[in-house]
Protein backbone atom coordinates (compact mmCIF):
# COMPACT_ATOMS: atom_id res chain seq x y z
CA UNK A 1 0.00 0.00 0.00
CA UNK A 2 1.30 3.12 -0.79
CA UNK A 3 1.83 6.32 1.29
CA UNK A 4 -0.97 8.44 -0.23
CA UNK A 5 -3.35 5.23 -0.26
CA UNK A 6 -2.94 4.92 3.89
CA UNK A 7 -3.00 8.69 4.13
CA UNK A 8 -1.57 11.56 6.68
CA UNK A 9 0.49 10.31 9.53
CA UNK A 10 -1.08 11.14 12.65
CA UNK A 11 0.87 9.27 15.11
CA UNK A 12 4.13 7.22 14.47
CA UNK A 13 5.79 5.80 17.94
CA UNK A 14 7.82 2.45 18.91
CA UNK A 15 6.30 0.42 22.04
CA UNK A 16 9.37 -0.85 23.97
CA UNK A 17 9.68 -4.45 24.63
CA UNK A 18 7.55 -5.75 27.40
CA UNK A 19 5.37 -2.68 26.88
CA UNK A 20 1.73 -1.39 26.28
CA UNK A 21 -0.53 1.26 24.42
CA UNK A 22 -4.25 1.91 24.11
CA UNK A 23 -5.61 4.45 21.79
CA UNK A 24 -8.96 5.42 19.68
CA UNK A 25 -9.20 5.30 15.82
CA UNK A 26 -11.64 7.04 14.01
CA UNK A 27 -13.32 5.36 11.11
CA UNK A 28 -11.36 4.64 7.92
CA UNK A 29 -8.05 5.80 9.92
CA UNK A 30 -5.62 2.71 9.25
CA UNK A 31 -3.16 1.49 12.11
CA UNK A 32 -0.43 -0.20 11.11
CA UNK A 33 2.34 -2.83 13.58
CA UNK A 34 5.61 -2.92 12.56
CA UNK A 35 8.11 -5.37 13.85
CA UNK A 36 10.96 -3.54 14.29
CA UNK A 37 13.71 -6.42 14.96
CA UNK A 38 11.78 -9.45 14.11
CA UNK A 39 10.13 -12.46 15.81
CA UNK A 40 8.16 -10.13 17.98
CA UNK A 41 4.19 -10.75 18.79
CA UNK A 42 1.58 -8.13 19.92
CA UNK A 43 -1.39 -9.11 21.58
CA UNK A 44 -4.07 -6.92 20.06
CA UNK A 45 -7.29 -6.29 21.78
CA UNK A 46 -10.38 -3.62 20.68
CA UNK A 47 -13.90 -2.54 22.13
CA UNK A 48 -16.64 0.04 20.01
CA UNK A 49 -15.37 3.25 21.29
CA UNK A 50 -19.39 4.44 21.46
CA UNK A 51 -20.56 0.88 23.44
CA UNK A 52 -17.85 -0.76 25.34
CA UNK A 53 -20.17 -3.72 25.34
CA UNK A 54 -19.35 -4.68 21.64
CA UNK A 55 -15.62 -5.92 21.33
CA UNK A 56 -13.57 -8.30 18.67
CA UNK A 57 -14.43 -11.63 18.55
CA UNK A 58 -12.40 -14.12 16.97
CA UNK A 59 -14.52 -16.87 17.30
CA UNK A 60 -16.97 -14.57 15.05
CA UNK A 61 -14.33 -13.31 12.87
CA UNK A 62 -12.63 -16.74 11.94
CA UNK A 63 -16.53 -18.00 11.67
CA UNK A 64 -17.35 -15.49 8.93
CA UNK A 65 -14.25 -15.45 6.86
CA UNK A 66 -14.36 -19.42 6.98
CA UNK A 67 -10.61 -20.03 8.07
CA UNK A 68 -8.66 -19.33 10.94
CA UNK A 69 -5.52 -18.11 9.10
CA UNK A 70 -6.95 -13.92 8.37
CA UNK A 71 -4.43 -11.83 6.96
CA UNK A 72 -4.81 -9.52 4.18
CA UNK A 73 -8.45 -8.91 2.78
CA UNK A 74 -9.92 -10.58 5.67
CA UNK A 75 -12.57 -8.56 7.96
CA UNK A 76 -12.35 -8.91 11.63
CA UNK A 77 -16.10 -8.66 13.60
CA UNK A 78 -17.47 -8.14 16.87
CA UNK A 79 -19.26 -10.20 19.27
CA UNK A 80 -22.73 -8.55 17.85
CA UNK A 81 -21.54 -9.67 14.26
CA UNK A 82 -20.39 -6.17 13.23
CA UNK A 83 -17.18 -5.18 10.86
CA UNK A 84 -14.86 -3.52 13.03
CA UNK A 85 -11.23 -4.15 10.59
CA UNK A 86 -10.28 -4.66 7.44
CA UNK A 87 -6.94 -5.85 7.30
CA UNK A 88 -5.32 -4.39 4.50
CA UNK A 89 -1.77 -5.65 3.85
CA UNK A 90 0.11 -8.38 6.15
CA UNK A 91 3.30 -9.04 5.07
CA UNK A 92 4.13 -11.92 6.85
CA UNK A 93 0.30 -14.12 6.42
CA UNK A 94 0.78 -15.82 10.17
CA UNK A 95 -1.31 -14.12 13.24
CA UNK A 96 -2.67 -16.70 15.70
CA UNK A 97 -6.81 -15.93 15.77
CA UNK A 98 -8.01 -18.46 18.08
CA UNK A 99 -7.82 -15.70 20.69
CA UNK A 100 -5.85 -15.97 24.18
CA UNK A 101 -3.36 -13.83 26.14
CA UNK A 102 -0.46 -14.46 28.62
CA UNK A 103 -1.95 -14.25 32.32
CA UNK A 104 -0.66 -14.10 35.96
CA UNK A 105 -2.25 -17.58 36.51
CA UNK A 106 -1.15 -19.27 33.49
CA UNK A 107 2.11 -18.27 33.60
CA UNK A 108 2.59 -19.84 37.24
CA UNK A 109 0.63 -22.86 35.94
CA UNK A 110 3.34 -23.18 32.73
CA UNK A 111 6.43 -22.11 34.49
CA UNK A 112 5.99 -22.43 38.49
CA UNK A 113 6.84 -18.54 39.34
CA UNK A 114 4.83 -15.63 40.08
CA UNK A 115 4.89 -11.65 38.89
CA UNK A 116 5.76 -12.96 35.52
CA UNK A 117 5.16 -9.49 33.11
CA UNK A 118 1.96 -10.62 30.75
CA UNK A 119 -0.30 -9.51 28.57
CA UNK A 120 -2.86 -9.60 30.90
CA UNK A 121 -1.48 -7.09 32.83
CA UNK A 122 -0.37 -5.06 30.20
CA UNK A 123 -3.45 -4.69 28.40
CA UNK A 124 -5.30 -3.80 31.84
CA UNK A 125 -3.14 -0.98 32.19
CA UNK A 126 -3.02 0.14 28.99
CA UNK A 127 -6.69 0.19 28.79
CA UNK A 128 -7.11 2.33 32.44
CA UNK A 129 -7.77 5.33 31.46
CA UNK A 130 -10.08 4.74 28.57
CA UNK A 131 -12.34 3.21 31.72
CA UNK A 132 -12.08 -0.33 30.48
CA UNK A 133 -11.41 -2.88 33.60
CA UNK A 134 -9.73 -6.25 33.48
CA UNK A 135 -12.88 -7.96 33.64
CA UNK A 136 -14.31 -6.64 30.34
CA UNK A 137 -10.65 -7.75 28.74
CA UNK A 138 -11.51 -11.45 27.65
CA UNK A 139 -9.61 -13.97 25.63
CA UNK A 140 -12.18 -14.19 23.13
CA UNK A 141 -10.85 -10.43 22.03
CA UNK A 142 -7.50 -11.34 21.48
CA UNK A 143 -6.05 -11.42 17.82
CA UNK A 144 -2.24 -12.10 18.32
CA UNK A 145 -0.23 -10.20 15.58
CA UNK A 146 3.35 -12.26 13.82
CA UNK A 147 2.27 -15.07 16.80
CA UNK A 148 3.22 -18.50 15.12
CA UNK A 149 0.73 -21.48 16.46
CA UNK A 150 1.22 -24.73 14.23
CA UNK A 151 -1.69 -27.42 14.65
CA UNK A 152 -0.48 -31.44 13.68
CA UNK A 153 -1.90 -33.90 11.87
CA UNK A 154 -2.34 -35.63 15.09
CA UNK A 155 -4.14 -32.91 16.86
CA UNK A 156 -1.37 -31.42 18.99
CA UNK A 157 -0.32 -27.62 18.48
CA UNK A 158 2.11 -25.48 20.08
CA UNK A 159 4.01 -22.10 19.97
CA UNK A 160 6.77 -22.05 17.38
CA UNK A 161 8.90 -19.12 16.68
CA UNK A 162 7.59 -16.26 14.84
CA UNK A 163 8.54 -16.17 10.85
CA UNK A 164 8.37 -12.31 10.91
CA UNK A 165 11.56 -10.21 9.56
CA UNK A 166 12.80 -6.63 10.53
CA UNK A 167 10.23 -4.06 8.92
CA UNK A 168 7.67 -6.22 8.72
CA UNK A 169 4.08 -5.13 9.10
CA UNK A 170 0.35 -5.39 9.01
CA UNK A 171 -2.70 -2.96 8.25
CA UNK A 172 -5.80 -2.34 9.80
CA UNK A 173 -8.81 0.09 8.41
CA UNK A 174 -10.74 0.89 11.33
CA UNK A 175 -14.36 0.18 10.01
CA UNK A 176 -16.32 2.21 13.44
CA UNK A 177 -14.63 4.26 16.33
CA UNK A 178 -12.79 2.09 18.69
CA UNK A 179 -10.20 1.93 21.15
CA UNK A 180 -7.59 -0.32 20.63
CA UNK A 181 -5.07 -2.06 23.52
CA UNK A 182 -1.89 -3.31 22.59
CA UNK A 183 0.75 -5.25 24.66
CA UNK A 184 4.10 -5.73 23.20
CA UNK A 185 4.00 -9.14 24.48
CA UNK A 186 6.73 -9.67 27.32
CA UNK A 187 6.32 -13.45 27.45
CA UNK A 188 10.27 -15.01 27.10
CA UNK A 189 10.25 -18.50 28.34
CA UNK A 190 8.28 -20.37 25.33
CA UNK A 191 9.33 -19.79 21.70
CA UNK A 192 6.46 -17.08 21.16
CA UNK A 193 8.75 -14.19 20.60
CA UNK A 194 11.79 -16.75 20.22
CA UNK A 195 12.27 -16.16 23.96
CA UNK A 196 12.89 -12.34 23.54
CA UNK A 197 11.23 -9.54 23.33
CA UNK A 198 11.75 -6.49 21.41
CA UNK A 199 10.16 -3.78 20.29
CA UNK A 200 7.67 -3.05 18.11
CA UNK A 201 5.87 0.34 15.98
CA UNK A 202 3.08 1.68 15.38
CA UNK A 203 1.77 4.71 12.84
CA UNK A 204 -1.57 5.74 12.73
CA UNK A 205 -2.72 7.14 9.58
CA UNK A 206 -5.91 9.16 8.86
CA UNK A 207 -8.30 8.49 6.11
Amino acid sequence: MTEEARGATVLDEVIPAKGYRALTMKKGQVLRVVDVEGQQVMDFVAFNNQDLEEKLSMFWSDCFNGTWKLTEGHTLYTNRSTPMFTILEDTVKMNYCGGAFCTEQANFFRYGEHNLPNCADNLTQAFAPHGILRKDIDEASCLNIFMNVAYDPDGTFEIREPVSKPGDHIDFRAEMDVVVGMSNCPQERNPCNAFKATPLGITLYES
